[in-house]
């Protein structure tokens, strides 16, 4: 009987513990998901206005376990700032993210089912809606892939052509550009050859003098037609 006793006694203490442990290790796990759950939420970027976008938008992040979200949560957050590039994000354990993001640089305005955004060096069209701008622009019309404006842009600068005379252009249905310059230049780009014919009008600017008003016909190939507009 006494060995009856002692049997229930250790199964009694064995249970005991058992419950025990589970309980702290309960309230050690609530103890230790609290002390990782995002507090504070730093932003690098000295324009305000970002500033202020980009804690809106991560807001939802806060009380999250850090362990938990990566920068792809990040940056879905930040989905709709597509005037952001470069973004970087670092763990401050144990309960801070710092978000460092730049700015891309906006390199023309254009028109969008009558709608105005700006172009962007990131290869996205944003919405003048979205953020603000002091810096005069070109206007570029016309229905383009933001490739087709990189391309041109990396010839002129092939070329050592200064585009940033260029007041505005034109993309035609054809897939040519016309480029109109602050002297009321008007150059007329074949939509093939495009190397070849922004070298020709190089090597006509050198050997000639670029007037006022003079229209610079490219479009047919080894050929420069002037006119007068």
């Amino acid at each position: 009987m006494h060995q009856l006793i002692n049997k229930n006694k250790i199964y009694f203490y064995i249970f005991s513990l058992i419950i025990l442990s589970s309980i702290l290790n309960t309230k050690l796990t609530e103890f230790l998901t609290q002390q990782f759950l995002i507090k504070e939420i730093n932003i690098i970027n000295d324009n305000s206005e970002i500033k202020r976008n980009i804690i809106n938008n991560t807001e939802s992040l806060k009380n999250r376990n850090i362990f938990k979200v990566k920068k792809d949560d990040v940056e879905i957050q930040l989905g709709d700032l597509n005037y952001l590039e470069q973004i970087n994000v670092k763990k401050n354990y144990p309960f801070a993210l710092t978000i460092e993001a730049s700015k891309t640089k906006l390199l023309g305005i254009t028109y969008i089912d009558q709608k105005k955004y700006y172009v962007g060096n990131n290869g996205e069209f944003i919405s003048t809606e979205k953020i603000s701008n002091n810096k005069n622009l070109p206007i570029i019309f016309g229905e383009f892939e933001i490739s087709h404006y990189f391309n041109l842009i990396k010839n002129l600068k092939k070329q050592n052509i200064d585009h940033s005379l260029i007041s505005k252009y034109y993309f035609h249905k054809n897939k040519r550009w016309d480029l109109y310059f602050d002297n009321n230049v008007l150059i007329k780009l074949p939509n093939k050859n495009l190397s070849d014919a922004i070298n020709l009008y190089k090597i006509f600017k050198t050997n000639n003098e670029i007037k006022p008003n003079m229209i610079i016909d490219l479009r047919i190939q080894n050929r420069v037609i002037i006119n007068y507009g």
